[in-house]
Formats: structure tokens, C-alpha cells, sequence
């Protein structure tokens, strides 16, 4: 008994050895292991962000909306609509972006949500793919359960060789996972790069933008390189069309319908690509869905009396592409201008927002791409 005990601890001490590392890594980060629960219903400002496993942001928002107070004014929509801040609002808010994938997700997300939590208006970014068959061709539908089940305390198991492969390539330290500033840091993407999410649900780009202000090179996507080799290759949601999915419309039309059955105001927009992407989309010719989508949308939205904007390009808010945080997400000041040009447009964000404010808020960006402090 002992010679076999002696063998088999010489068998598992390598295997205990080589789990120990990331655990501990995913432990003292809060990557994994860290129940956020009490943290979103907690006065506490904080950055939360994962480096391995992001699906967990979904369970983020839905335990956020349902456990606070209702919000009058929601964000909802995929990683597009991540930079409209609370600031922009002189209304109670909340940026419920990253949790649409597909069109086919606005309904099961909003079943999910008790109807005493739901907003008074709704800001929707319909991004442009999801009309276009190539990409999604709407044939599966989020369970209702998708949101509240997403979170995960063990890691998965690729997760333990991902973190060994960060550590050789010099991407953090042992050194580096400390929270040892003013604002409380969850996940290792939020110590490491000083991104993720704020209690308002928006997203702050801190190592990138940190990038792109000093010109950085190796900046993500920089100078559009990633998303002009998506047009290249007709890939990763820049999949060619020539005509809109008619399914999407009518998948919109009954997000409509839902939304005016619970009093829910709705103002969508088709969110900017940078200039250069746009140009390139066109100048391919292989894009030509896009623009049949707001000419589509138009009358459906007409149709219940709800707003609906055109803003596939940055020029069309008055920006320019080193507003851009990469190829196909503007910057706080691009969306502090989506904003502007709605409520110039004499859009019921009115009753929410100050243009006024707004426009003098701007003059006094902290750079290209941010606008407000935390």
C-alpha cells in the first residue's frame, strides 16, 4: 500500500503542479472564482473585465438590471452601442450593450427581464450584418435562460493553457495581478490592459485608447489592417450580400410589436463604420445590402410610431475616423455626437438629455476617443 501510495503522488504532483499556476492566476485576478453578485448591487465603482471567457458578460447585465433599480433609459444591442455613458443622460441609465449577437436575441433578452425593470425608452443599435443572410440567416433563437445561466465560477479547460501561453509571451506577470488603485479591478483584462466594464454597463478601451493616442502600432486593428482583411476575405461578419434578409425585417417589426405592447419607447440606429471600412465596402461592390437596410426599416418603424437613424458611417454625426476605436466601433465622442444629431433631429431623447449640455460636455473631451471621466 505505501509503494503504491508513493507512485501515485509521484504521478499527481506534476498534474497539481501544473494546474496550480492558473489557478492561482485566475484566483488573484478574479478572472474565475469570484461570484459578481454582490458587486453590481454594491456602491463600489469598478472595472470588471475577463480575459478568457466574455460570455460571462451577459450574466453581468442580467443580474445588473435585475437586481437594481429600474432604469428609465437602456442601451441594448451588441459591443456597438458600449459608449453612451450615464453622463449623457440627465435620466437614470443603463448600457445593456454586448449581449446581442443576433436579431434573433432582442426578444428572448427582453423576456428574461422582469417586466417591472424595463425601460421607458430604448436605444437599439441594429447592427448592419444582422440583415444580411450571409452572416445569420436567423434560423436559431437565444433560449430565455441564455443570459441568466451564462456565468461560470470554474474555468473551462482550454482556459488553464491559454493563461500558460500569455504568461511565456510576456503578456502580464505574477506582478501585474494587483489591485492596487483607486477603482476596484475585476478580471484580468481590467488589471492587465485597464479595460472593462463600469457600474453604467459601458465599456472603457483603457489599453487601446492608451495605444491609439501615442499612435501605437500595435494598437488592435490599427490603421483598419483587421477589419479591411475581413472585406478582403468576405469574413467575420463582413460576409459579402447583395439583399436583405427578409426574415430580419420581419424579426424587427415583432421586436416592435413587443416593445409598444409594454410601453417601451423605442429609438434605433444603424451604428458607424469608420470611413476607410465604409469606402471599402463600397468600393467592392459586393455590399449591397447595405444600403437597402434603413430604407427597409423606415416604414416598420413608421409604422409604431418609433424613431430609426442612419449613422452607417461616421461623417453622417459629423465625426472622422480618428474618433474610432478600430474599424467598426467609434469612440465616446462618436457617440456623444450620435446623441447630438438625435436630439437635433427632434428625437424623445429630449426628454432625457440636454443638447446643450451635451455639445459643451464635448468641447471638453479628454482626447479623441473619451469624453467623461469614470
Amino acid at each position: 500500500m505505501k509503494k503504491f501510495l508513493t507512485r501515485l503522488l509521484i504521478f499527481i504532483c506534476p498534474i497539481i503542479i501544473f494546474f496550480s499556476i492558473p489557478l492561482y492566476v485566475l484566483w488573484k485576478s478574479k478572472d474565475n472564482f469570484y461570484v459578481i453578485d454582490k458587486l453590481v448591487v454594491s456602491n463600489k465603482k469598478y472595472l470588471l473585465g475577463y480575459a478568457y471567457d466574455e460570455t460571462q458578460y451577459k450574466y453581468l447585465k442580467w443580474i445588473d438590471i435585475t437586481s437594481n433599480s429600474r432604469k428609465t433609459v437602456w442601451t441594448l444591442g451588441s459591443s456597438r452601442v458600449l459608449q453612451f455613458r450615464r453622463q449623457m443622460f440627465d435620466s437614470t441609465f443603463y448600457n445593456a450593450g454586448y449581449t446581442i449577437y443576433s436579431l434573433n436575441d432582442f426578444r428572448p433578452f427582453l423576456k428574461s427581464i422582469p417586466v417591472n425593470k424595463y425601460p421607458k425608452y430604448l436605444v437599439i443599435a441594429l447592427d448592419e450584418w444582422m440583415f444580411n443572410t450571409a452572416w445569420d440567416d436567423l434560423t436559431v433563437t437565444s433560449p430565455v435562460d441564455t443570459w441568466q445561466d451564462s456565468f461560470r465560477i470554474w474555468p473551462q479547460s482550454s482556459t488553464y493553457l491559454s493563461v500558460y501561453k500569455d504568461l511565456f509571451a510576456h503578456k502580464y506577470s505574477f506582478s501585474t495581478i494587483k489591485n492596487d488603485g483607486p477603482l476596484y479591478k475585476v478580471g484580468l483584462n481590467a488589471l492587465v490592459n485597464n479595460t472593462g466594464f463600469r457600474t453604467d454597463g459601458s465599456l472603457f478601451y483603457g489599453g487601446q485608447i492608451d495605444k491609439l493616442v501615442k499612435n501605437d502600432k500595435t494598437a488592435r486593428d490599427f490603421k483598419y489592417a483587421g477589419t479591411l482583411g475581413r472585406i478582403k476575405h468576405g469574413n467575420e461578419r463582413f460576409q459579402y450580400g447583395n439583399s436583405i434578409n427578409p426574415k430580419a425585417l420581419v424579426e424587427v417589426d415583432a421586436l416592435l410589436n413587443y416593445c409598444k405592447q409594454h410601453q417601451i419607447q423605442v429609438i434605433a440606429f444603424l451604428p458607424p463604420f469608420a470611413e476607410a471600412v465604409y469606402d471599402k465596402m463600397m468600393a467592392t461592390n459586393k455590399y449591397g445590402y447595405l444600403k437597402q437596410i434603413y430604407p427597409a426599416l423606415k416604414p416598420i418603424f413608421n409604422k409604431y410610431h418609433y424613431e430609426v437613424y442612419d449613422f452607417s458611417r461616421v461623417s453622417l454625426v459629423n465625426a472622422d475616423d480618428h474618433e474610432t476605436i478600430d474599424g467598426f466601433h467609434g469612440g465616446e465622442g462618436v457617440y456623444q455626437k450620435i446623441m447630438i444629431n438625435m436630439l437635433n433631429q427632434g428625437s424623445v431623447l429630449n426628454q432625457v438629455s440636454n443638447v446643450k449640455r451635451l455639445q459643451a460636455d464635448l468641447l471638453k473631451k479628454k482626447n479623441n476617443y473619451v469624453v467623461y471621466g469614470y
